[in-house]
């Protein structure tokens, strides 16, 4: 059985203890020690990071986890059964663990009391902690929980653990339990209950106020309850620094006060959807008034126009817009547009009252130009990665022309 100083002797970062066994799994060591202050993951919360130390020797402690009564370290290389070590515990990973895990029970307790949300699920991963409520909960109702969240850091209030058995725990009043515990277990308690009550394996501070700071940085709809993101003490203040950042660098960009940047990129926006309204506009009256002039000037083929080219100044969108003109007109006609770009060029049939399907022209234009398209009898569409050379376009026009003759 391994002692748990980190339950014992929280405060304790280095500790001598004796390997009791090592075993390989997966081309790694797993060593049991007879105590240790790493705390292996579990309750949500991601395992501690560390060293273990022999002969002037240090190997990273990859990962840690519990397996009955022993709890197991994760090491790169074996280490002999008996031999003295030291276990050195990375003290800046325990401590984000900790303001993160202390932040959630404060989130926590309080969505419950102020708003009746039940905790159904929380994570811990190395750059992001998320909590599931049952609830869903309104923009308003997110800000007064942040608030209230760090009214309850600023107040300093104490975080203490009880530990007692599974009988006295189910019969206390608290938050949440864990429902399959058995023998042994351990109660955290915020402001005496508070703020929080709550059993819990993992670890956390002294007082609230060692969580420095808790923010809410994203929230969804989920489960019919919300899923918030958070980050709590040093996260915080580093998602903080970058926000700053950010958001100074676009109020540069757009000439503008970070107060001001909301009011400032709405405007835009507003201007943008109003251009794009009239591009469409236009782009369908220059499509139309395209495809009219093709039309008009189409060589016949039994008496069917045939419009066959590529369009310098068109996209795969104006191909589209003039063969649905074309389609709208009521009469016979076959259309083959090319619309060639930067990387490549789009490529777009159509037709009515005409003997060629285009799913078979398709397939013929996709073979001459090396290209990928598909469709049904009167429309299809496909790209090359290529240039089509007028050449094509002449020899394709010539297919067309004999298969409707």
């Amino acid at each position: 059985m391994t002692k748990a100083l980190y339950y014992d002797l929280p405060t304790v970062t280095e500790c001598t203890a004796r390997v009791v066994s090592c075993s390989e799994k997966d081309g790694r060591c797993l060593v049991s020690l007879d105590r240790t202050p790493i705390f292996p993951e579990g309750g949500g919360q991601l395992a501690d990071g560390g060293f273990i130390c022999f002969d002037g020797r240090e190997l990273p402690i990859l990962a840690c986890r519990t397996e009955g009564e022993e709890i197991l370290h994760t090491v790169p290389e074996p280490l002999e059964p008996g031999a003295a070590v030291t276990v050195r515990l990375d003290l800046d990973r325990r401590l984000d663990h900790s303001e993160q895990h202390t932040g959630e029970h404060i989130l926590s307790g309080l969505a419950s009391r102020l708003f009746g949300a039940v905790n159904v699920g929380f994570h811990m991963a190395e750059d992001y902690c998320t909590i599931d409520l049952d609830l869903p909960l309104t923009p308003e109702q997110l800000e007064a929980l942040e608030l209230e969240a760090n009214r309850a850091v600023r107040g300093d209030l104490p975080v203490h653990t009880e530990v007692t058995d599974f009988e006295d725990a189910a019969s206390r009043r608290l938050r949440k339990r864990a429902e399959k515990a058995r023998g042994e277990v351990r109660i955290v308690y915020i402001d005496h209950g508070k703020v929080d009550s709550c059993t819990c394996c993992g670890t956390h501070l002294a007082r609230t106020g060692m969580v420095g700071a808790i923010r809410i940085t994203d929230s969804q709809h989920y489960k019919g309850g919300t899923r918030l993101w958070f980050a709590c003490g040093g996260r915080a203040a580093k998602l903080g620094i970058r926000d700053r950042a950010a958001l100074g660098a676009l109020a540069r960009r757009y000439s503008t006060s970070r107060e001001e940047l909301p009011a400032v990129i709405e405007k835009q926006i507003n201007e943008l959807a109003a251009l794009k309204a009239e591009l469409k506009q236009k782009s369908a009256l220059l499509a139309e008034t395209t495809a009219k002039a093709l039309l008009e000037g189409a060589p016949r083929a039994d008496g069917t126009p045939v419009i066959c080219e590529s369009l310098a100044s068109a996209n795969a969108n104006d191909l589209r817009l003039m063969t649905d003109f074309l389609a709208g007109t009521g009469r016979a006609y076959i259309a083959l547009l090319f619309a060639p770009g930067r990387d490549g060029t789009d490529y777009r049939m159509a037709s009515s009252g005409s003997k060629l399907d285009m799913k078979s022209l398709c397939a013929a234009v996709n073979a001459a130009v090396n290209g990928k398209g598909g469709g049904n009898k009167q429309f299809a569409q496909g790209r090359t990665a290529r240039a089509v050379e007028p050449e094509t376009v002449k020899l394709l026009f010539d297919y067309i022309m004999k298969a409707e003759s």
